[in-house]
């Protein structure tokens, strides 16, 4: 038989389960953007269609479309929005967008469930048309998204011009992409694939990393590939390394003073912006939590808190942009416990000293003896 607490533990977590499962089917699963440049070239500037699909209809559906730019940092800059109806699918963007910019084109709706993950984003950039008669065939446009953690989608087309016909003689064999980690002034040496259509799925990317992804035929020089670079998003940081936690008696029967000292994860998969610690009963619920002011306390840790509880765990995670880590664990020791077990300790080493002297005493003084 299983008892209360026990029961109503597994009851809380199947109830989650079903919550994220719910969460994860109505605001990701399902949900994709499209997008393909329908003009390019002259005034007043490109022209991108928006196509995308939702599992089911929603209300409030925004299409917002920002410039980025980056340096040390990206910065976004809202560039125009529209309300949509919800029963639409499509949405050509045709005022607004320049040449050689990178675009964050997101389609947002509004759903209780989803709170933050209600949104679809992708990437664009737009080059401007080669301008050398030398150069032989159309230009490409470089689609990416959507973008997470580890792997990244990444489309690309050719340019629409009335001035350029692909015909029989000129027929695209191939492509060639590249990807490369760029930090500063240091560069990953890179990776490349020769390609037959036109996307890819890159993979075994770094969380939180920036990266420039280029896109050519398949022997066009690199001064004719498309570039641009792609920051990932940030992965949830592995669990810290927790030390220990104690407590001690601040008001008898009602008050104690806890601490917990911990080391900042192995693996944090971007920036550590602050750290949740959790103090637990003796059935692992949570009855106190908070958010302690050291971020940067790197590498070791410390926080103390008076609690109205004794508490029988505590745990600490990490936090990023992206959301919560991984926890860690330990059991609290009590101090005066601690301290009455350093008592113990002594008064056993006495003890045993004390026996031991009795036994062999007799037989240490009689050897000495002998010797003299």
């Amino acid at each position: 038989m299983l008892s209360r607490g026990l029961r109503t533990r597994l009851t809380d977590c199947y109830q989650l389960s079903v919550v994220l499962l719910l969460v994860f089917i109505l605001c990701v699963d399902g949900s994709a953007l499209h997008l393909r440049v329908t003009r390019a070239g002259g005034v007043p500037g490109p022209e991108v269609e928006v196509t995308w699909t939702l599992p089911t209809h929603h209300p409030g559906l925004t299409l917002t479309w920002s410039s980025l730019t980056y340096t040390s940092q990206m910065t976004s800059k809202e560039v125009g929005n529209h309300l949509l109806e919800n029963t639409l699918s499509s949405y050509t963007i045709n005022e607004g967008l320049k040449y050689d910019q990178q675009y964050r084109v997101c389609l947002k709706w509004e759903a209780a469930e989803c709170e933050q993950l209600a949104s679809v984003c992708s990437f664009l950039k737009v080059p401007r048309l080669p301008q050398s008669k030398a150069h032989k065939g159309g230009s490409l446009y470089l689609v990416m998204g959507p973008v997470h953690s580890k792997n990244l989608s990444v489309v690309w087309g050719q340019i629409p011009t009335s001035s350029y016909v692909q015909d029989s003689s000129h027929s695209t064999k191939g492509f060639r992409i590249t990807w490369r980690r760029v930090e500063g002034r240091v560069g990953h040496p890179g990776h490349a694939s020769n390609l037959v259509s036109s996307k890819h799925l890159i993979r075994g990317l770094i969380p939180g990393t920036r990266y420039e992804v280029c896109v050519g035929e398949t022997h066009s020089p690199d001064d004719q590939l498309i570039c641009d670079v792609i920051t990932t998003a940030e992965d949830v940081p592995g669990p810290p390394e927790t030390e220990g936690g104690s407590c001690g008696i601040q008001a008898r029967g009602t008050h104690w003073l806890c601490d917990v000292t911990w080391t900042t994860p192995e693996k944090t998969h971007g920036k550590i912006i602050g750290y949740l610690v959790e103090w637990k009963d003796r059935e692992g619920y949570v009855l106190m939590e908070s958010i302690p002011r050291g971020v940067l306390c790197e590498p070791h840790c410390y926080h103390s808190q008076v609690v109205n509880f004794h508490p029988s765990e505590v745990c600490v995670s990490a936090r990023t942009r992206a959301g919560q880590g991984w926890e860690s664990c330990v059991p609290i020791h009590d101090v005066s416990g601690r301290i009455l077990a350093f008592f113990e300790l002594k008064v056993m080493l006495i003890i045993g000293v004390t026996v031991v002297s009795y036994q062999l005493g007799p037989t240490l003084v009689k050897a000495l003896l002998r010797c003299w």
